[in-house]
Order: structure tokens, then sequence, then C-alpha cells
């Protein structure tokens, strides 16, 4: 068994550039991801594969995205890679775990676990193994706007994170052995939180908490029970609270502007991070990616 979750140091993270690094093996790892907005490049499956030529498959790197170019997941794919990553992101803007429970985006996360297990799920014909896949959430942002306001979190957010187990299951029972989690960010910040007003930030970044403290639980609990998984736990929110609370250190004028220009101020509307941010959480990510490979 091995899990590593991920303590933040306060340190300025530097900027990659956007030219790919020299691959160092010619193993391809399958990085298969899900989740919302935040994730999503508008990847489909019935379009052009990745490939080592394309690593993305489609659309090209830097569209597709809420973040005014590249997201996470392309830094992680072709940027900041230090071997051949395929990026199979089947992510979608607005999606939240299980619309029968906070409702969101009609392709919620139950539904891409769906579209994995019909396209990618029989490993000889995706040609994906234990060994060489990567299996990566990013989710609940959605479920917490949409639902802090009217649920109990003690009670609920736990109905959503055991939805969250059960498909995550699915994902071990087809042979996926590596697991990379990430808690949500420390959105109660963004500019349209904060334009509820305090209050509601304050009820938003409560719930949040709990939301999170259920993460932890049930990665610490997955991999309890699967004692052959490699797991990370990425804590996205610590990244966000130091940039948002040292802006300037980042580049960044401070933690309030929006600028859909990708680069120019973290937010690139009221609710989503520019491809800047995008790229120094990538940065910071990777240096924890270790016990999963390709980076």
């Amino acid at each position: 068994m091995k899990i590593h979750f991920i303590w933040l140091v306060a340190s300025i993270i530097g900027i990659a550039t956007a030219t790919p690094l020299p691959r160092q093996n010619v193993d391809a790892t399958y990085f298969f991801t899900f989740g919302n907005s935040y994730t999503d490049t508008t990847f489909s499956p019935n379009k052009t594969a990745p490939s080592a030529s394309n690593p993305m498959g489609n659309p090209s790197l830097g569209t597709g995205t809420t973040a005014g170019g590249t997201n996470w997941v392309g830094y992680l794919t072709a940027t900041q890679n230090a071997s051949l990553v395929l990026s199979y992101n089947l992510a979608v803007g607005g999606a939240t775990i299980d619309n029968t429970l906070v409702s969101g985006n009609p392709k919620d996360l139950v539904s891409q676990f769906d579209v994995f297990q019909s396209t990618y799920a029989d490993k000889d014909a995706a040609g994906w193994t234990g060994e060489n896949a990567i299996f990566a959430v990013w989710i609940g942002i959605n479920d917490i706007g949409n639902a802090y306001s009217n649920t109990d979190a003690e009670t609920f957010t736990s109905k959503l994170i055991a939805r969250y187990r059960s498909l995550v299951e699915k994902i071990y029972r087809d042979g996926g052995r590596k697991f990379l989690f990430l808690n949500v960010p420390a959105v109660s910040r963004t500019p349209e939180i904060q334009s509820q007003g305090k209050e509601a930030a304050k009820s938003h970044a409560k719930y949040l908490s709990v939301f999170n403290e259920n993460v932890e639980s049930m990665v610490k609990n997955f991999t309890t029970s699967h004692k052959d998984t490699t797991t990370v736990l990425y804590d996205s929110w610590s990244f966000m609270t130091k940039v948002l609370d040292k802006p300037q250190s980042y580049g960044f004028p401070n933690a309030t502007c929006v600028n859909d220009d990708g680069h120019s101020c973290i937010w690139w509307n009221s609710y989503h991070p520019t491809s800047k941010y995008h790229q120094l959480q990538a940065d910071d990510m990777k240096a924890h990616l270790e016990p999963l490979g390709a980076w």
C-alpha cells in the first residue's frame, strides 16, 4: 500500500516554458482524468486519439478550457512531463458527482465513468495496464456550490463522498492501480462567491472544509482497503490559498482581478483561474507525483 498526502511548502513556484521536455523513455503513461470545468479540455473519445506526436488528441493543446489557455491537464501531459503522457480527459464543465444527489451538467461524474467503462475499460483494446495508467479525479466544486445553502454538510457530504468512492471502485475492478485525487480548492475566495457577501462566503468555506475532510478520509480508507494501489492526494486547497494570500509573489497584481487573457490575473472569469495559475499548480503538483511515474 502506498499513499502520499501532499503538504505544500511556502515557496515561490517558477513558470515552466511551453516547450515539451525531452522524453526519457518511449513507454507511454495513459492519463485518464475526470471532473468539472477546472479539468475539462472538451476532449471527445470519438475524435482524434492521443498519440506520441499529439498527446492531447483533441482538441489541440491550450484550447477547450476555461482558463484562457492550457490547464493543469495539458501542462502535465505536454509540457511538464518527463516521459510520454497520453491524455484521455473525460471531465465536463459544470459536472457534479451524481445528478441524482446534486444537479449539474447532465454529464456528471457517473456518466464520465460510464464513458470510460464503454470506451476504455477493455485494457487489451485500449492498451493500458495497471502499471502504465493513472486515474485522476478533481470533483466537488459544483456539488458544494449547488448544495451548501440548502443541505447539512455533516450529513450530506458523506453521501456525496460515498457515491464518489463507489465510482472509484469501478476503476479498481477494471484494473486501475494508480490514482490521483485532488481536493476542492479555495473557491470560497473566488470573485463569484465573494460577491455574494461575507456570510455566504463564510458558509461556503465551512461546507467546503467538511467536504475536503471527507475526501481525505475516503482516500485513506480506499488505500487501506486496496493495498496494491499507489495513491496521491493533492491538496489544491492549500496551494490556491497560498497564491491568494501572496499573489504578488506568484506574479499576480492582487487576489481579485479578472482578465480573460489567461495570464495577467489569477482569475480568468469570476469562478475560474487563468492558464498561468494552472501552470503554477501543475508545476507544484509534479514535484509530488513521482510515485505515479511520468513526472
